[in-house]
């Protein structure tokens, strides 16, 4: 899976709105479902693999990747 950037996620997430306001004559639960699909595949493809730095329980530095 490749890490996106900002503008990269922010263009996913206007073209899933586009599509689902693009649809004409949708069941809006259906449009609803589609639109949280497509947003959850454009959050996760900007954050999964992203490497984040933050403190332990005992007050050492970690450093992980997001999987």
């Amino acid at each position: 899976m490749a890490v996106i950037n900002q503008t990269d996620l922010a263009g996913l997430i206007k073209e899933a709105l586009d599509n689902v306001s693009d649809q004409e004559e949708q069941d809006p639960e259906v449009a609803r479902q589609l639109l949280a699909n497509k947003l959850a595949e454009a959050v996760a493809l900007f954050v999964i693999g992203r490497q984040t730095i933050g403190p332990t329980s005992d007050g050492a530095t970690a450093t992980t990747i997001i999987q």
